[in-house]
């Protein structure tokens, strides 16, 4: 009896440890597969690609599942002991593996394997239905702000059922359960610890990631700080009229921009406002584009993200004015391909549950009419605000939007220009920091890239607790 009993004990002591064994072996998730599987990539000994299988609802880790896509980029560094770098790409919507090209040599191969993520709902892992072509011949269509709302209105209408249908939960497409599938990709590769660097978008990610899993995470770069709060979306509109007032000041103070652009104040709203009865016709994105008045508030928005804002703003404004089609689709290009790129889909599915509230769409309109600039409101902007409630009815948690006691080393890069990115979100993220530093560029250069910046963010990923040399930053790329 007792050979049997300890025969029993034994037996349950072996079902013990392999249970724990098979939970916590790290590629019981992970399937890989050959990269050249995937559209635009072939195989490369040097680069791995594969998938990550997570719930939809971490909530629910028995419920229904999707796949996460990442590729690993092989490190270059020398070091004895490099740290791998997860890249955390701006969005949400935007991809992150169209191609390889963007990543081959980026310089976080200095640092340590580069783990590129394509965030949930996007591209390779497990994809919304995308509204993004509708939406793109809505805003190439000659219509009005008001014709565009009831278009669009009626455009999500048919895509939130198609999804629902599809067995699809919207409300669970947002950063907190964006940040567990980083967490989980983290916990089922062989790493000990993560180095993060997030863009725009993904500064929130990498905030909302260090806060569920700290002790993975050695060190990070946020560039470009996005908050998660839900009056996030309405205050798109304030900072985008304060970077028009910046560049009216700059081109003021330069003589050639003056000499050219003697009031580019009047000159926008001029060319703003002309549209309104006289809007012409372009061809963007294979198609004919008919610019209104909302759509150049749009494209002029994100001309902003480009290094040469400076410039080619006030020659997008005045191209308007002369009716020049050659240079409007020349600078629309860039726009018009940031509508084809991103699936609006997920962007809305995180919008409507982070940045959005009851009082969004009376706060949007409200500022519009204050600022002529904006009077005919932001295109796609201001059709799809009234109807992100129907999108889902998932919203923000207090206890989501709560970031404090945050340890792990962090360098801030930061932009007092940036038409979305203002520098309260810095004073944010500094308060829910410990241990962090912070870099502020003040010129029209979105991602502050160069050789020098290039070389203080591989330095600090490579010794997180020394001193950050920002001399090069004095030589013109940027003031500090």
């Amino acid at each position: 009896m007792v050979g049997l009993s300890s025969i029993y004990r034994n037996f349950l002591l072996i079902l013990f440890i392999a249970l724990i064994w098979s939970c916590d072996k790290p590629t019981d998730a992970i399937t890989y597969c050959d990269c050249a599987s995937w559209e635009n990539w072939k195989n490369d000994p040097d680069i791995k690609c594969g998938f990550i299988t997570v719930p939809e609802d971490h909530d629910k880790p028995m419920g229904k599942t999707i796949q996460i896509a990442f590729a690993i980029f092989n490190s270059k560094c020398k070091s004895d002991n490099p740290v791998p770098v997860v890249i955390l790409t701006r969005g949400p919507g935007g991809r992150a593996l169209a191609s390889p090209d963007r990543w081959i040599n980026h310089e976080s191969r200095q640092v340590g394997d580069v783990i590129v993520v394509e965030q949930r709902g996007i591209g390779l892992s497990s994809p919304l239905p995308d509204i993004s072509e509708t939406f793109i011949n809505i805003i190439a269509a000659d219509a009005s702000s008001e014709e565009e709302k009831a278009i669009t209105l009626n455009a999500m209408q048919e895509k939130v059922a198609e999804i629902k249908a599809l067995g699809i939960n919207l409300s669970k497409y947002n950063s907190t359960q964006n940040a567990k599938d980083i967490g989980a990709l983290m916990n089922a590769l062989p790493y000990e610890k993560y180095n993060l660097y997030g863009t725009y978008y993904g500064t929130k990610l990498g905030i909302m990631t260090m806060k569920y899993f700290p002790s993975k995470i050695g060190a990070a770069i946020l560039d470009g700080p996005t908050i998660l709060n839900n009056t996030a979306l309405e205050a798109r509109f304030p900072h985008l009229i304060r970077a028009f007032n910046q560049l009216y000041e700059d081109c003021a103070n330069d003589p050639a921009c003056s000499a050219a652009h003697p009031d580019l104040q009047a000159e926008t709203i001029e060319a703003i406002q002309s549209l309104k009865e006289k809007p012409f016709t372009v061809r963007l994105l294979d198609r004919d584009f008919t610019l209104n008045p909302q759509d150049a508030v749009f494209f002029i928005r994100y001309l902003f993200y480009k290094a040469d804002a400076f410039e080619t703003v006030p020659r997008f404004v005045h191209a308007i004015n002369v009716r020049d089609t050659a240079v409007v689709e020349e600078l629309g290009d860039f726009p018009a391909r940031m509508l084809k790129g991103a699936n609006n889909s997920t962007f809305f599915s995180f919008t409507a549950y982070e940045e959005y509230s009851e009082n969004t769409p009376s706060n949007v309109q409200a500022f519009m009419k204050s600022n002529p600039e904006l009077a005919e409101g932001m295109a796609w902007f201001q059709a799809f605000i009234p109807a992100l409630v129907q999108w889902h009815d998932g919203r923000v948690s207090q206890e989501e939007t709560k970031l404090e006691n945050i340890a792990v080393p962090t360098l801030i890069i930061t932009n007092d220009l940036d038409p979305l990115m203002p520098p309260h979100n810095t004073k944010l993220f500094e308060d829910a920091l410990l241990n962090e530093h912070v870099i502020k560029v003040n010129s029209f250069e979105a991602e502050a890239e160069g050789d020098c910046i290039s070389h203080i963010r591989t330095n600090f990923l490579l010794d997180p607790t020394g001193k950050i040399d920002t001399t090069c930053l004095q030589t013109g790329l940027a003031k500090n």
